[in-house]
């Protein structure tokens, strides 16, 4: 298997504040936005590389698993259950699937790893890595059922085991199960704990396993090369930094850039009165042609910008169109593996940024993209701050700073054994994914941008809004962006004269 493509946050950056050695997303500089800049420490200075510890003790957790842990009192909970599938058309042989998957345990420790309670350690939470051979995969025949029963039972099979918890103190994080309807069609039901990986993970997972079967079934041994760090090497990593001075000067960034934050935009929606409305979430979307996406790439490059900032700039004045607050703060999910060495490493390494934008003075759709690819830029600098530790220093007793938020999703790969298309279609009922019923935002913008076209998912929290809220705020979002590629000088009054979606505040 070649070797993954690097995450936006490994691409070439060149820029004042960031090193040779630590790279961010690619955004392309102006001699303009370079002189604007503040000078500072670059980011990655002075930071220890990450190294192979032993495993002859407990390890610690990482910020983000004892923040959830916290969270969750250390109760199991199917919100943080990753499921996935991988299907076969073809013909399959359980020897080298077995072995495949055992290869795979055994090569990627995340999989094998859980979580204990360690009251006489300093981090009061450890991680624990077990040895290989524990994965044990059912198979489920039901190839003596009808074809349409066959579908309906795969359906129930893959939607029960998505919401059946993974205890956070089991023997594993990871479980797998194969469902055979046929000489030809078989289904692998995968399910990874949240604590342990992250869509990065899963992505990497099917490729590794692509790999291996392929090989294996050749004859041949595995073409996977030894990871030199493993998920827990950089928790022990995280843990040594925390206290470093490199961390400590980041941390007082965050402190000015979030100093008189507003109070969480809340976006009061359709239901005034929120306890008495249902849970999970409702969904909208909308998609962009080729050309279009490539007009859209155009202009954030033209903007020394990137797409993601792109869309970040358009959601933040689409939120500020809606509410009439210039202060806005979105919070941003980040890969987090700035080390090249991490790409190829199943874990949770994923951060979130809270991005602040000044929109005051009705700036231009280019102005205000401007504000947010700066402020944007510095926040990347300074992100060897966890999230859980930011809100613990500055915040203690708040879980969030903004209930709006966007993402960017980044894959490392594609193979030929799955598509998106067949596992929308193997769950059993919409709003299947156990991470998105309990959601944390009032309103999450999600970004895929693949080589020909960008496409967008809003999820809003059905205590908030109904479908057609949030299929107006789809359409609001698209038009602001589409009329923006024409008049990228225009201010959001003029692209978006007449929003569909008003009813918001900031909470009392």
């Amino acid at each position: 298997m070649s070797t993954p493509p690097a995450p936006p946050e490994l691409r070439p950056l060149p820029r004042r504040r960031v090193t040779a050695t630590r790279p961010l997303p690619a955004m392309p500089e102006t001699p303009a936005s370079v002189a604007e800049r503040p000078s500072g420490p670059a980011v990655g200075e002075d930071l220890p590389p990450i190294e192979r510890v032993p495993r002859d003790g407990r390890l610690p957790a990482t910020f983000y698993q004892q923040w959830a842990w916290e969270t969750l009192n250390g109760e199991p909970s199917a919100n943080l259950n990753l499921p996935f599938v991988v299907r076969f058309n073809l013909p399959v042989s359980l020897p080298v699937l077995f072995a495949s998957l055992r290869e795979l345990e055994r090569r990627q420790e995340g999989l094998r790893s859980r979580l204990v309670r360690a009251a006489e350690e300093p981090w009061a939470l450890c991680q624990v890595v077990e040895p290989p051979g524990r994965l044990a995969v059912p198979l489920i025949d039901l190839t003596r059922l009808g074809p349409a029963a066959r579908e309906a039972e795969r359906g129930r099979l893959a939607t029960e085991d998505a919401a059946r918890p993974l205890h956070l103190t089991a023997m594993t994080m990871f479980r797998a199960q194969l469902v055979r309807l046929g000489e030809t069609d078989h289904t692998l039901l995968l399910n990874l704990c949240h604590l342990f990986g992250d869509g990065w993970s899963i992505e990497l997972l099917r490729a590794e396993l692509a790999a291996l079967y392929t090989a294996f079934a050749a004859g041949h041994p595995s073409p996977l090369p030894e990871l030199p760090i493993q998920f827990a090497d950089f928790a022990v990593w995280q843990r040594r930094i925390a206290a470093g001075a490199v961390v400590l000067r980041q941390l007082e960034y965050w402190r000015e850039r979030l100093a008189a934050v507003p109070i969480p935009l809340v976006l009061q929606g359709d239901w005034p009165d929120l306890p008495r409305q249902g849970k999970g979430t409702v969904q909208s979307g909308c998609g962009f042609s080729a050309p279009v996406t490539a007009r859209i790439r155009d202009l954030a490059r033209a903007q020394g910008a990137t797409t993601a900032i792109l869309l970040l700039a358009a959601f933040g004045l689409l939120l500020s169109a809606y509410t009439g607050e210039t202060d806005v703060v979105i919070e941003s999910m980040v890969l987090g593996r700035l080390h090249p060495e991490l790409a190829a490493v199943v874990g949770l390494f994923i951060n979130s940024l809270p991005h602040r934008t000044d929109l005051s003075g009705h700036p231009s759709f280019a102005e205000a993209l401007r504000r947010t690819r700066d402020g944007v830029v510095e926040d990347y600098c300074n992100q060897d701050v966890s999230f859980p530790k930011l809100m613990l220093e500055l915040y203690p007793g708040r879980r969030y700073l903004s209930r709006v938020a966007f993402n960017m999703l980044s894959f490392p790969t594609e193979t030929s054994l799955e598509t998106w298309d067949r596992e929308q279609a193997i769950f059993s009922y919409e709003g299947r994914r156990p991470d998105l019923e309990a959601p944390k935002y009032d309103l999450l913008v999600m970004g895929h941008e693949d080589r020909e076209q960008l496409r967008l998912v809003l999820v809003g929290t059905a205590a908030r809004f109904n479908e057609q809220t949030m299929a107006d705020v789809a359409a609001d979002l698209e038009k602001l962006i589409t009329r923006a590629l024409v008049e990228p000088g225009a201010p959001v009054a003029h692209l978006l004269p007449q929003p569909r979606y008003r009813y918001a505040r900031p909470t009392d």
